[in-house]
């Protein structure tokens, strides 16, 4: 089966943008498949006067979703052109298990969402769902800022702490999008702490790229007091296009969008962030 793009859609315009950008990637990586995911659940109305709980048609927002996705597939068409195909689905599902089995149905190879917006409440609700699909895929999800327009990949940027880099970097999704993209590689270490760097640096740098099979990737090490200024920074001066951020461990991930760097990244960065991570088993 041809490989896809999934898109988890609720119709709105952050949506819209997430397509907008899947289709430019396609275009780059010869992706012509979209699939348009949208996942309903039946939502609990509480009368305040009783003490009882009131639920929903569920025919009736099967029907609305329906008729949504339907009108959200038009517009999608219209946007891709006649080069892609474009596929709806929808279920009633936990988003992040309806991705997950998606991903598997359509053979996608990358998941895109949107983020837009800011404060607590955003982020807690819109990153919860993020987190909720990472922790349920073995598919890289590409989260991207409401206010960028796709741009070519070229530059690509990868978070490394090398702290076990051996188990705790998937070497393979990472593989894939350089090769998928023909981007350059950047290898970047934020140092908040001016921590003392491992002996055998120059160690990992050789085993990463022989893991990525490249000679090419560029090694840094920045300096700054904060990780969020310090890898806009550079993003800005070395032009990336997208940087992959890697949780390092359990546990990492339900913190992953309450008050961690990749917080940062995803709600406050300017480029589109890759969230990639050991294969599920």
């Amino acid at each position: 089966m041809n490989k896809s793009i999934l898109i988890p859609t609720d119709f709105s315009d952050v949506a819209y943008h997430a397509a907008e950008y899947a289709i430019g990637l396609g275009k780059q990586l010869n992706i012509k498949r979209l699939v348009l995911y949208h996942a309903w659940q039946q939502p609990i109305v509480v009368d305040p006067n009783l003490v009882n709980t009131e639920m929903v048609n569920t025919e009736e927002l099967r029907e609305i979703g329906d008729e949504s996705l339907h009108g959200f597939t038009k517009k999608i068409k219209q946007l891709a052109g006649e080069g892609f195909e474009v596929v709806q689905e929808m279920d009633y599902n936990p988003v992040a298990g309806g991705v997950a089995e998606m991903c598997t149905k359509h053979n996608s190879a990358y998941v895109v969402m949107s983020v837009t917006g800011s404060g607590k409440f955003v982020e807690k609700v819109l990153g919860s769902n993020a987190v909720s699909t990472a922790k349920s895929i073995n598919v890289p999800v590409i989260i991207v800022p409401g206010s960028y327009s796709f741009q070519k990949i070229e530059h690509i940027g990868l978070t490394c702490d090398y702290k076990n880099i051996e188990t705790t970097i998937p070497f393979e999704p990472i593989k894939q999008v350089l090769e998928d993209s023909a981007a350059k590689l950047f290898v970047v270490y934020i140092d908040t702490t001016r921590e003392t760097l491992p002996n055998s640096l120059e160690e990992q740098n050789r085993q990463i790229n022989m893991m990525l099979d490249r000679t090419d990737a560029q090694f840094h090490v920045v300096e700054d007091s904060s990780f969020m200024h310090g890898i806009t920074e550079f993003a800005d001066e070395n032009h990336l296009e997208l940087i992959i951020a890697v949780p390092r461990k359990k546990g990492f991930l339900e913190v992953l969008f309450k008050g961690s760097r990749t917080t940062e990244l995803a709600f406050n960065s300017k480029k589109p962030i890759m969230v990639v991570h050991k294969k599920l088993e």
